[in-house]
């Protein structure tokens, strides 16, 4: 009787020290596989993260160069080069020959047509002082006006204009050096080339 005691009693307690052990490593398995599972979710998070991170910067991207594209297409179509000045074409004109009208309505114009030396000397030498302030105004629009590129080329051409106008005044001053009618001659081609630019430049850069 008491061997099957024993007997009953050593089984129990290997029993109980077998669910204790498994009881004592539960909580340590179970704490592995929340650790494990955790890791997993967090590298799933972070790589779908990085995924949208990088869905994003594409779509940003192509969205940029989209961009970029359209802009130099529509370069082209903005870049307007002005060649002209509109609407002021019938007013300059009308202010040239104001200037005109005002110079023969001046008092020593008759004597000047009459050949007077002195008259003449002083009427085509006012008159050509006119006319270079009208060409200055003129000159003074258009390069406000006008596009860099055809505003270059067109002090350009002034600048060799400049020089074929004085050349000239030069020449016809040279066939009457040392006589009265030299600066006579120097006035009227002055006055002459001068008054004839200003008409150019308004009927080639201006329109109505």
């Amino acid at each position: 009787m008491k061997k099957r005691n024993m007997f009953i009693v050593t089984t129990l307690s290997a029993m109980l020290f077998v669910g204790m052990s498994a009881c004592s490593q539960s909580p340590e398995e179970d704490a592995a596989n929340h650790s494990e599972s955790d890791t997993i979710a967090a590298s799933t998070d972070d790589t779908a993260a990085e995924s949208t991170s990088a869905s994003e910067d594409k779509e940003n991207n192509q969205s940029n160069e989209a961009s970029i594209e359209n802009s130099s297409q529509e370069s082209p179509e903005q870049v307007h080069s002005v060649t002209k000045i509109e609407g002021r074409k019938t007013e300059f004109l009308e202010k040239l020959d104001n200037v005109q009208k005002e110079m023969d309505a001046m008092p020593y114009k008759k004597d000047s047509d009459k050949g007077v030396t002195n008259a003449m000397k002083d009427y085509y030498g006012v008159s050509y002082e006119k006319y270079d302030d009208a060409l200055n105004e003129i000159y003074a629009l258009l390069k406000q006006e006008l596009s860099p590129d055809v505003m270059e080329e067109l002090k350009t051409q002034q600048v060799k204009w400049i020089e074929q106008k004085e050349g000239k005044a030069e020449k016809e001053r040279l066939k009457y050096e040392g006589g009265t009618f030299e600066n006579v001659a120097w006035y009227i081609s002055l006055y002459e080339s001068t008054k004839d630019r200003c008409y150019e430049l308004v009927n080639e850069y201006m329109t109505d």
